[in-house]
């Protein structure tokens, strides 16, 4: 049975380096193969590289031939392509389609995406179509003449020798979220509900998921990082001083109020979709589960942070089944 993931930034370029690494065949067709991408797309003898080297691309600095130099170095077939814009990667039997290209602002800068199906039909096509691309070989004398026709590039906003700083911040696939038993205030509670009514109307599965919220008195850092989607494992200390870690659900809807029209300050409410019938673990039991995916300083008491790593994010999330139960294995 074929399958397809959709993936961005952080876990698509994972992925790309994960199935190159361990793939006897890849053939790839991406249109620009810019600085450090020798080492991000680690091709080796007997892959096959279709690029845009043409002059002007090379002159634009988006094709960097002194990478391609490295990747003909190890054996790899490169073929140039002047009006290519694919950006495709076939890894044995899976195909990785999407917006990137193999460069260090791509990776580090450019929000991007793709699909990674290994639908048998779908990865012969596109073999096929990098075959057609596989007529122009970069030959010694030619590779020579772009190095000396490239230029580096240069970016929106950046100045010479100044390190961009425009870095894209790595997405929390998770979070744990350290909460404490308090009491809304009556004022607030028709105001609160508002935001849970719409809550409840995004929720796709009424008869699985249900709604959960908590809240802050101020707007949390984590405010402007959480998104659609997002994972939150709640960590609730309760008045009684006892830890319990509840089943992982996704954000449905962030709401913020002014609860005091004097001093103009918010309440800020987060809305998850939750499993209906899940199982919580004590915090003893939970540090025992999760010692080999996170730090000492992480399980020595709970606190409210991002996991970014895919497979730590991962393998807190298996802690249950995906019906919200404590896992067994």
């Amino acid at each position: 049975m074929s399958s397809a993931t959709f993936l961005t930034n952080e876990a698509l370029w994972q992925t790309i380096s994960d199935r190159v690494k361990s793939a006897k065949r890849v053939d790839a067709a991406i249109a620009y193969f810019g600085q450090g991408g020798a080492k991000l797309l680690r091709l080796r003898k007997g892959h096959r590289l279709v690029v845009d080297m043409s002059p002007a691309t090379v002159k634009a600095g988006a094709t960097d031939p002194r990478e391609v130099e490295v990747l003909i170095g190890r054996g790899v077939e490169v073929f140039t392509r002047s009006n290519l814009h694919a950006k495709v990667v076939i890894a044995d039997k899976a195909l990785i389609a999407g917006s990137a290209n193999v460069s260090k602002h791509s990776q580090s800068v450019l929000d991007e995406a793709a699909i990674l199906t290994s639908d048998e039909g779908a990865v012969r096509r596109a073999r096929e179509f990098i075959e057609r691309l596989c007529t122009e070989p970069v030959r010694p004398e030619y590779l020579e003449e772009c190095k000396q026709l490239y230029r580096p590039p240069r970016f929106a906003g950046a100045k010479a020798g100044v390190k961009s700083k425009g870095r894209r911040t790595v997405h929390a696939k998770l979070w744990l979220v350290n909460l404490a038993e308090a009491t809304l205030p009556e004022a607030e509670v028709e105001r609160y509900e508002v935001g849970e009514e719409t809550a409840r109307g995004l929720v796709k599965d009424n008869d699985r998921s249900r709604v959960e919220s908590f809240h802050w008195s101020f707007k949390p850092r984590m405010a402007d990082e959480l998104e659609l989607g997002d994972w939150v494992i709640q960590v609730m200390t309760w008045k009684d001083k006892s830890v319990t870690v509840h089943a992982p659900g996704q954000m449905l809807y962030t709401d913020h109020y002014v609860r005091d029209s004097v001093t103009g300050k918010e309440r800020w409410v987060f809305h998850i979709e939750a499993p209906r019938r899940s199982g919580s673990l004590t915090w003893a039991e939970f540090r025992r589960a999760a010692k080999s995916l996170l730090d000492a300083k992480s399980l020595a008491a709970p606190r409210t942070r991002p996991v970014r790593d895919i497979a730590t994010a991962d393998g807190l999330l298996g802690l249950w089944t995906p019906g919200g139960r404590v896992s067994t294995r």
